[in-house]
């Protein structure tokens, strides 16, 4: 009988060794936070709006007349609710370099998607600062990253709270994107990582880039669900690409491309992928099957050729339901697309020469184009059937 005792404890005692080793290796890697908790003052920066708001039913019928909302403080990042119809904000008020001058709170602002007027802002509570990029999750949560705090936020309308967590000092988070699992994932732009969030465990993990100092920047996911990103660091000349796990961890593919700092991304509905070219003045088209890329002039042959063209930088990207790639350009304060068969491009230039359109830019679910004006305090709503 005592044998069998011993037996036992011995069994229990190496039972638990493994079970706190499991432990330990999976808080290292998990790296779990708790989020900081405020209420929503829904009274904060309310302005009226010109008529009651539109049923969700109704958003479908959508305006066909071009439409400018004034922002409350210089916006960037947009991000569409197509399922409530909401266009969502985020407004740094400033340009971030990569972080703001200083750390303040900011806004995130709400857009009716119907005719793109102004329905609410939300005030940061005290402890957060410049939202710089949105995205809104299945339930109509609004994520956002903060540079300056070095921290992912939640602007949770079932609750009204927000929801803060903080990342390592000097990650300076930039672009996010939600995987089809309801997973977060988001660029690191100083930290040199991409991070995971799981909203429902709180799990964080972060993973290392191969290149050092990459400065990883815009994020997007394929129709596959592959994520690709931006390596945006001048002279890297890279984008990359992961398979999204629900663990966190992932292996990360770098794949060379001839431009001197891929900036944001897209990609379109057969899977091709799409980066803007910044000062090169030029947007590049990725063929994952080939590994090839294909660069195309957006500058109307004004820059022929990088080092010439102090005078632009293609900032934002998003493709349309009949395959133009959009794009804006941030210092002609131009917006305009690119048909791929022909090569021809059709761009606008804004009425403010320093409007600034910058990396805020989409087209909606019924192909009307979205951008931010930074220096003009604009979101700008530019109807399909409008565009000639």
């Amino acid at each position: 009988m005592s044998t069998l005792k011993g037996k036992i404890v011995v069994g229990i005692s190496l039972l638990l060794v493994l079970i706190i080793a499991s432990g330990a290796i999976f808080i290292e890697h998990a790296k779990v936070t708790s989020p900081t908790t405020q209420t929503v003052n829904y009274a904060l920066y309310h302005r009226t709006h010109p008529a009651a708001e539109i049923a969700v039913s109704d958003h479908g019928a959508q305006s066909t007349t071009a439409n400018e909302a004034t922002t409350t403080s210089n916006p960037w990042g947009i991000a569409i609710d197509p399922l409530r119809g909401f266009v969502w904000v985020a407004e740094p008020g400033c340009n971030a370099l990569p972080t703001c001058p200083s750390t303040f709170p900011a806004l995130i602002s709400k857009y009716a998607q119907a005719d793109g007027s102004f329905i609410q802002d939300y005030q940061e509570p005290a402890g957060y600062s410049s939202p710089l990029f949105v995205a809104v999750d299945s339930n109509g949560n609004v994520w956002f990253t903060e540079p300056n705090s070095d921290a992912i936020g939640e602007l949770d309308l079932q609750h009204n709270q927000w929801h803060q967590w903080s990342l390592p000092s000097k990650s300076v988070p930039y672009d996010l994107v939600f995987d089809k699992n309801g997973n977060l994932w988001f660029s690191e732009f100083e930290g040199n990582r991409i991070g995971f969030f799981n909203p429902a465990t709180q799990q964080l993990v972060e993973n290392p880039i191969p290149t050092a100092e990459s400065n990883p920047y815009g994020m997007t996911r394929d129709p596959q669900g592959t994520i690709w990103f931006t390596e945006n660091k001048a002279g890297v000349g890279q984008i990359a690409s992961f398979t999204p796990t629900t663990s966190g961890k992932v292996t990360i593919v770098e794949h060379a491309v001839p431009t001197n700092q891929p900036h944001l991304i897209t990609a379109d509905k057969s899977g091709t992928i799409w980066f803007s070219e910044a000062f090169a003045g030029s947007i590049g088209e990725y063929n994952p099957k080939t590994g090839t890329t294909i660069n195309y002039p957006v500058s109307l042959g004004i820059c022929p050729n990088p080092a010439s063209c102090p005078g632009t930088h293609i900032s934002g990207i998003s493709v349309d339901q009949l395959g133009r790639v959009w794009f804006t350009d941030s210092l002609s304060a131009r917006v305009g697309y690119l048909i791929p068969s022909t090569g021809q491009v059709i761009a606008t230039r804004l009425n403010k020469a320093d409007a600034h359109p910058h990396d805020g830019l989409l087209v909606d679910n019924y192909g009307t184009i979205w951008f931010t004006e930074q220096n003009g305090f604009l979101l700008v709503m530019w109807p399909r059937k409008s565009i000639k």
